[in-house]
């Protein structure tokens, strides 16, 4: 199951690669090699601005926090489990299903690490193996991605920044149990500030 993931990309660079018509400056992420959930990653989506229902859809790069948090949540730290999805049930689950509705996003990496248990000669024991999945071209991967609101319940006034978050995670493909067959890939998600 995948646990970090790299975005060295800048918004310049996926501004333009996504042809994105919306980021904010304020919301500018240092490169990272080793993203770990609940770190400020980069999500593409689209939505009208807030408030502003007759208004056009824009395509927007906003920093998201890696890590869904449902909107009926009670509190954030849900969000640190909750980063990947299986594609065959991300439609059912309850913490996925109106996300994976109306609110969809894209994840931009440069690659993401998958772990194998191998056998350990040193010591006569197990030890995890990463791997770095990545495109052969070396080309910014586009991973599916979900976002979700979140409004904290501890903060009163709806104009305070941590009044809320937007959330997002990524569908997975389906496991395999084939005996010699690749290990499944879990394709990492995320949260954002708003």
């Amino acid at each position: 199951m995948c646990g970090r993931y790299v975005a060295t990309r800048s918004p310049e660079d996926l501004v333009q690669l996504f042809q994105v018509t919306d980021w904010r400056a304020e919301e500018r992420l240092e490169p990272s090699w080793n993203v770990a959930p609940t770190d400020q990653v980069y999500g593409v989506l689209e939505r009208r601005p807030r408030h502003d229902d007759d208004g056009e859809v824009r395509r927007q790069l906003r920093a998201l926090r890696w890590g869904l948090v449902p909107s009926w949540a009670d509190d954030l730290k849900i969000g640190a489990r909750l980063i990947n999805a299986r594609v065959e049930t991300v439609h059912e689950k309850p913490a996925f299903r109106r996300a994976f509705v109306k609110r969809r996003c894209l994840l931009p990496a440069d690659g993401f690490y998958e772990w194998r248990r191998i056998d350990d000669p040193a010591t006569g024991g197990k030890r995890k193996q990463p791997y770095f999945i990545h495109a052969e071209d070396d080309e910014v991967m586009a991973l599916a991605g979900l976002y979700e609101y979140w409004r904290n319940p501890d903060v009163e006034r709806d104009d305070d920044p941590a009044a809320s978050i937007r959330a997002c995670r990524s569908p997975s493909p389906p496991t395999t149990t084939t005996p010699g067959s690749t290990p499944p890939t879990r394709t990492p998600t995320g949260c954002a500030s708003c």
